[in-house]
């Protein structure tokens, strides 16, 4: 019988498996950045804990989330904000040694909740400019709630942590196939 802990490490590459198929499927699309980045963060993260035999930083963490962000502006933005977009990460950066890890967390929740925000706005402004639901922003959003509910989890520490890890582990996996299917460009609508 497998463990917990084994069970873990299956799901968590098997995750990292599906999340390099969106990468792939969006080349070229609006959304490669974004899930280009999604891609790699586990991935950069094995390869540091197995250089360094120590798990990544915290701060990295926050920093691939902020790329993130980053990574659903448009280019127009990012040029108009680049200064704001500079100066962020380096007062981060600064802060670093004064910042604890919950304190981490909470500004990696507020990341995603910024994330959740942005795809609600392409959802929201899709349906005013089209009179249609994208069910790929739908299903963006809805990924990125569990993804905020999972660093909820984090900070505030539910009941049954496993339970609720595996079960937002499969859902983010079924997203990831579901990215790896389905693009913007080619979404389903639902009138």
């Amino acid at each position: 019988m497998m463990s917990i802990a084994d069970l873990s490490k299956l799901i968590y590459f098997i995750s990292i498996i599906i999340w390099v198929l969106p990468a792939l499927r969006h080349y070229k699309t609006e959304f490669f950045d974004y899930f280009l980045i999604l891609a790699l963060i586990d991935p950069i993260a094995i390869l540091y804990g197995f250089i360094t035999r120590a798990s990544i930083p915290i701060w990295i963490t926050v920093f691939f989330v902020y790329l993130l962000i980053i990574s659903l502006l448009s280019e127009n933005n990012i040029k108009k904000l680049r200064y704001v977009l500079i100066v962020i990460p380096v007062i981060y950066i600064l802060s670093i040694p004064f910042i604890d890890k919950n304190l981490s967390f909470v500004i990696i929740l507020i990341e995603n909740i910024i994330i959740f925000l942005f795809f609600l706005k392409f959802l929201i402004t899709d349906y005013v400019n089209h009179q249609r639901i994208k069910v790929f922003f739908l299903m963006l959003c809805f990924y990125e709630l569990t993804v905020i509910l999972k660093v909820f989890n984090l900070i505030m520490g539910f009941s049954n942590a496993y339970s609720f890890y595996f079960i937002t582990s499969i859902a983010q996996i079924i997203f990831g196939l579901f990215f790896s299917i389905v693009r913007e460009d080619e979404s389903r609508v639902i009138v």
